[in-house]
């Protein structure tokens, strides 16, 4: 996972916390060539609060946070950390301009995604979907659409796969869990009321979870077994939630090519057959 995105997108910071992070992305090449006191000197914060937030994003701490950082800092030569500021819709753009932002914002996304991705982790999840015969799916608003999606694809190779838009339906699809069923919760910020009651509500069921979020260290994660990070730059323009929701079919389709894999032929019969000719 990409450390730097990492720092960018971690949640629930205090305000303090919240300047040392913003003071590493815009000095991330002077940030390495100093020490917790002049980093603390440097945001007028205690070294203290230094080393704790060092700890929320590298748990082996502040040096080992630094040799992560350095090894990222060449990537990010040719990409902006803050890749959707200049993607924002402005009332005097052209068409041109809308149809690169738009562009840009597709593919800006998916590439940080790529950044964000554990290899474990999401094999790990695909693993998870394939041992399953039943995948529960949850989302509210945008992400909805995702898990709608991504139940098809599912039930496309021979797995019981259910999604409702209802909230009241998802409600009783969760109450109704066990352990034998996988639960799939999309959702961009991670806080959603409605996603986290859903997740306490598996959680004490003993089903096993896999997230799709867009907040590193988000409240959802205390209830979830599997996180999965999307990469959650939005522009201000946020009603068709744009980049959330490209991101996170990528992770479907991800998760479902991996599947395909653990049982190739058993899987691609189950497409072959499911295939509704025109």
């Amino acid at each position: 996972m990409s450390i730097l995105i990492k720092i960018r997108e971690y949640q629930n910071l205090s305000p303090t916390e919240n300047d040392i992070r913003n003071f590493i992305l815009k000095n991330s090449e002077l940030f390495l060539e100093l020490g917790v006191r002049e980093v603390a000197k440097a945001t007028y914060a205690s070294p203290s609060t230094v080393v704790r937030f060092c700890k929320r994003i590298e748990p082996l701490g502040f040096n080992q946070l630094k040799i992560k950082l350095a090894s990222e800092i060449n990537s990010y030569e040719n990409i902006s950390i803050d890749i959707l500021n200049s993607t924002i819709i402005e009332e005097n753009d052209s068409f041109t301009d809308i149809t690169d932002k738009i562009t840009n914002i597709s593919l800006k996304s998916i590439e940080e995604t790529r950044m964000l991705l554990d290899e474990k982790t999401i094999c790990d999840a695909a693993k998870l979907i394939c041992d399953s015969q039943v995948i529960d799916l949850y989302g509210t608003g945008a992400s909805n659409v995702v898990a709608t999606d991504a139940a098809y694809k599912f039930m496309r190779i021979g797995k019981i796969s259910q999604c409702y838009q209802l909230y009241d339906r998802q409600v009783v699809q969760a109450l109704n869990s066990n352990q034998n069923h996988t639960a799939i919760i999309f959702s961009f910020s991670g806080e959603t009321k409605e996603m986290l009651e859903i997740a306490r509500t598996l959680q004490e069921n003993g089903t096993p979870t896999i997230a799709i979020v867009g907040s590193i260290g988000s409240a959802l994660s205390a209830y979830i077994d599997l996180m999965i990070y999307v990469s959650a730059k939005e522009t201000t323009y946020r009603s068709g939630a744009m980049a959330s929701r490209t991101a996170q079919l990528y992770v479907v389709d991800l998760l479902y090519a991996l599947c395909t894999q653990y049982d190739y032929d058993a899987t691609h019969k189950h497409v072959a057959k499911t295939r509704i000719p025109l």
